[in-house]
């Protein structure tokens, strides 16, 4: 019975029974579970009906957004979620009329209005009126994806030229700087000449800050433009779009050879790119709290504010990283590990002849401890000791290319795959070098025996 009372939305048994006698069901505490539940079924499709009929009366947006744009309407009034976010819309507007107008347009020529998504980005177009180049009723809708349709959008009135697709994020975070570059980017200006760049940009990495992929933030596009140009890959961007480098450029001269140290030593597995970051600001440019005396605690500046990579090695830096964490108590000691085997088949290829001493025996095969690892990393002067916990937890599985000749057996490459989405993303030879054509080839094999994808920057 309470139950049933709580889900009509009454708080009392003498609630109840008032509600019965006005809707007519005498004797409502008498009836069955099951006549109890046909009520309930038949007051929630009445509630459900009057709110419908408030949603479709919003849905009107023709109507309606004259008379929100008036303020004959409050926010408050209003059903839907997209009516709501228009009133808002209206609220904060610098140009309410274009506001409308541009509304108006789109909810008779687009998608757009069918989603409360796209209204904040409705709005900034709209406050950017003046900079418009070509007449709003010049657009057409050409694609039915509403994220395509908004970019045609904002092209059409704003870009001669082509703006990269992640910069329409900028019309939804409400950066008016970004929003700026945009238009910079889309009247046919250097990125490079922007206002308000953060940071200096050669020629390369302005370049490579229009190649970005859409997914990106515009603050992980410059340093995407950063790493591309001096040499590295979609993996570091990745792994510094996890660290505060992509939400602050303060310091960037430096941080800039932080960067290039991961670049110079890419057998480092990037999962300890975050953690390395972290140690390096704490060391340079956070204060300590020290207690000098019982209860009583002196603020002094940081650790090393003189930090530098220079003559860093990953092994020394790791250590460093390594102590810092116990000294937080983040991490238990280190201990050897062991993991299993993927699901990829090793690789064996003979070449040559016997008779005329030439004959030479290739094969690739995985490793499958930290033992084997670090084995590796000393033969090869190369710290791929460093993905020992990557393997562990299966997010990598580190594999060595072998030759045995007439010499004796020797370790050539190491390389990296992705074992998910079976892709060969890393391949280094002795003091990360890398592989030949021949050495090239035989990945190529390997690659098509087992269904791999060999990165293209390989």
């Amino acid at each position: 019975m309470q139950e049933h009372i709580h889900q009509l939305g009454i708080s009392s048994v003498e609630d109840y029974k008032a509600w019965c006698r006005t809707h007519n069901f005498s004797q409502g505490l008498d009836k069955s579970p099951r006549q109890r539940q046909d009520e309930l079924y038949a007051v929630t499709r009445i509630r459900a009906s009057k709110m419908m009929a408030k949603e479709k009366r919003d849905r009107n947006l023709s109507e309606l957004l004259p008379k929100i744009y008036n303020q004959e309407l409050p926010a408050d009034k209003l059903q839907n979620a997209v009516t709501r976010t228009v009133s808002n819309a209206f609220e904060a507007s610098m140009a309410p009329k274009v506001l409308l107008k541009l509304l108006l347009y789109l909810e008779t020529n687009s998608d757009l209005l069918k989603k409360a998504t796209y209204i904040q980005g409705i709005a900034a177009l709209a406050n950017h009126h003046e900079s418009w180049i070509r007449p709003l009723k010049g657009w057409k809708v050409r694609k039915h994806n509403r994220d395509r349709q908004f970019s045609e959008l904002a092209r059409h009135l704003l870009a001669f030229y082509e703006v990269p697709l992640f910069m329409d994020s900028v019309w939804f975070n409400g950066n008016a700087t970004h929003q700026n570059w945009f238009k910079h980017i889309g009247t046919g200006q250097n990125i490079r000449t922007a206002r308000d760049i953060p940071i200096p940009l050669t020629k390369k990495m302005a370049h490579h800050f229009l190649k970005a992929p859409k997914h990106y933030t515009v603050e992980e596009a410059l340093r995407w433009g950063q790493v591309c140009a001096l040499g590295g890959d979609r993996y570091l961007v990745d792994a510094l779009r996890q660290t505060r480098l992509t939400r602050t450029f303060n310091n960037d001269d430096f941080w800039l050879n932080v960067i290039r140290f991961f670049i110079a030593n890419p057998m480092l597995d990037v999962s300890h790119v975050q953690p390395i970051i972290d140690y390096i600001w704490h060391q340079r440019y956070e204060n300590r709290r020290v207690f000098v005396e019982r209860g009583v605690v002196r603020e002094m500046g940081p650790a090393q504010p003189n930090f530098s990579m220079r003559g860093r090695t990953p092994e020394t830096l790791l250590r460093q990283v390594e102590a810092w964490h116990n000294q937080l108590g983040k991490v238990s000691k280190r201990r050897e590990l062991e993991w299993m085997c993927s699901q990829i088949g090793e690789f064996h290829f003979l070449e040559g002849s016997e008779q005329l001493h030439n004959m030479r025996f290739w094969s690739i095969r995985e490793l499958l401890s930290s033992d084997e690892l670090i084995d590796e990393g000393r033969a090869l002067q190369h710290c791929v000791q460093t993905y020992a916990r990557s393997c562990y937890t299966g997010r990598s599985s580190i594999w060595s290319m072998e030759i045995e000749d007439e010499n004796g057996r020797r370790k050539i490459l190491t390389i990296e795959v992705a074992p998910r989405e079976r892709v060969i993303r890393q391949v280094r030879g002795r003091r990360n070098r890398l592989p030949t054509p021949r050495e090239k080839e035989l990945l190529r094999k390997w690659a098509d025996q087992e269904g791999l994808q060999l990165a293209g920057y390989i």
